[in-house]
């Protein structure tokens, strides 16, 4: 009963969000918009703490879990929140295995997965993308998908959720994982930002 009425509240608060931030979203790919449904890693450039309600919000209908930083998880009057709705936590200042162990659980039953690889909001200078992300998906073999929010979040003024191609990682080739990783941690921060680029080059 008190899960139903915070997806309530989550539910209104979204119908007002897209009325006061109008959002279009884009898809570049058909095959990312059933992989979305099916289960997938999706990251996004990170420019404002709206990014991790309002997204999944404008993807209805797809049941999306976000990766959510400890600091704001515990934070007092929100962790209430999001403890009874689709955020997964994570810790960034130390080893932390119970993110990708409930990550790869959601994965499995076919969810897909919001992180916004930066770690942390961009406040004007874009941030290099940590490469622990793709952890999931080297061990599930699930899609990953690059996606930009462009606009800014102006009352009233539409912005766009782009969302690319999955894209052809080789996760599970030979070598350092480290190195693995790294590689295609670049990839990754390389084409979400030229699908930003892209579109704000237009606006």
């Amino acid at each position: 009963m008190i899960k139903a009425f915070w997806y309530f509240i989550y539910n209104l608060w979204g119908l007002i969000n897209r009325v006061l931030y109008p959002t279009k979203v884009i898809y570049r790919d058909e095959r990312s918009r059933q992989a979305i449904k099916d289960g997938a890693i999706l990251i996004c450039n990170h420019q404002s703490h709206k990014d991790g309600y309002i997204i999944p919000q404008v993807l209805h209908g797809k049941k999306i879990y976000v990766l959510v930083t400890r600091k704001w998880y515990d934070k007092k009057g929100l962790h209430a929140i999001f403890k009874r709705l689709r955020y997964i936590p994570i810790n960034l200042n130390e080893a932390d295995a119970a993110w990708l162990s409930e990550s790869e659980r959601v994965l499995k039953d076919g969810k897909s997965v919001l992180i916004f690889p930066e770690g942390k909001l961009e406040r004007g200078e874009r941030q290099p993308f940590l490469s622990g992300f793709l952890l999931p998906a080297k061990h599930l073999n699930v899609p990953v998908i690059p996606m930009a929010m462009v606009g800014g979040y102006k009352l009233f003024h539409r912005q766009k959720l782009i969302i690319g191609a999955p894209l052809e990682l080789d996760l599970q080739k030979k070598g350092r994982l480290s190195h693995i990783l790294n590689e295609a941690s670049a990839e990754c921060e390389k084409q979400v930002f030229a699908l930003y680029d892209e579109v704000s080059a237009k606006r």
